[in-house]
């Protein structure tokens, strides 16, 4: 058997094709953003057992980066949906720039999801920018430092996996504060760490979910009544939009007082806090 050069590091591969893309896609329906969270995050606890990932040493850091990827997803949702509801937000981001691949794929009635496609949310830096930049809400110090520098540290994780075969890039560990090794590192997810990230993950969302209802909450009952634009015969309205983008029902069906959990209660209690 004769040899060429290139045979002496491996064998040549078969010839291999993944076929039609179309064959990767489901159509599916969304709830809202942030019941479309904890439906991923909850599965990827609850198949994260800890037999299941003692006996596969990579599925701890793929779940992670489930965990990342859903917390990703749910930033652009919300982003979205946010900047579609609020007139200021429309107003401060007209000057964007979308990418047309976007508009083309979602079509006229979706196309304000192609408005934050460009964007990575797999760093606290990055969402921080974007909620200013696009809704003009300040993510405040006294809120959200805790959780944006517990998320970030997910994030720096993440990014090994994916990038890096699961070894912890230099960059990274310097971020994270990790100490130094003689040699590379794995990132080793067992059950314990991917309870502890994915309950970090869970605690920006939830965070953000609420303050950013908040803010929307203060804009329709003050902010928005002051423009040319607001309608008060449609106040009901305007406001329900908010309502289902933002309230959690897959939480809320264990809460304790659930069935004070109602639009009607939170607008009443609005109305009073604003004097409407």
């Amino acid at each position: 058997m004769s040899f060429s050069i290139l045979d002496y590091v491996n064998a040549s591969p078969s010839s291999s094709s993944i076929g039609s893309v179309d064959a990767f896609l489901k159509e599916i329906r969304f709830p809202n953003p942030i019941d479309t969270y904890i439906e991923h995050s909850r599965s990827l606890l609850s198949y994260g057992t800890p037999d299941r990932l003692s006996n596969n040493p990579h599925l701890g850091g793929l779940l992670l980066l489930g965990s990342v990827s859903a917390a990703e997803a749910y930033f652009r949702s919300v982003l979205s949906s946010t900047l579609e509801a609020c007139p200021i937000c429309r107003e401060v981001a007209a000057e964007k720039q979308i990418n047309l691949g976007g508009v083309l794929w979602h079509g006229h009635a979706e196309f304000r999801r192609s408005a934050f496609e460009h964007l990575s949310f797999s760093s606290k830096e990055e969402l921080v920018k974007a909620t200013k930049g696009y809704l003009r809400f300040e993510l405040k110090t006294s809120v959200f430092e805790a959780p944006l520098m517990q998320y970030d540290i997910a994030c720096h994780l993440r990014h090994g996996i994916v990038h890096n075969g699961g070894v912890l890039p230099g960059r990274n560990a310097v971020r994270i504060q990790a100490k130094s090794y003689s040699n590379p590192v794995r990132i080793a997810v067992d059950f314990a760490l991917l309870q502890r990230t994915v309950e970090a993950v869970d605690t920006l969302v939830l965070t953000f979910n609420r303050e950013l209802f908040g803010e929307m909450c203060k804009r329709w009952a003050v902010d928005w009544r002051q423009r040319e634009d607001w309608d008060v015969s449609t106040e009901d309205k305007t406001f329900k939009k908010l309502w289902d983008v933002f309230v959690c029902k897959e939480l809320n069906r264990t809460r304790v007082g659930r069935s004070r959990l109602s639009r009607s209660h939170c607008l009443s209690q609005i109305r009073d806090t604003y004097n409407l």
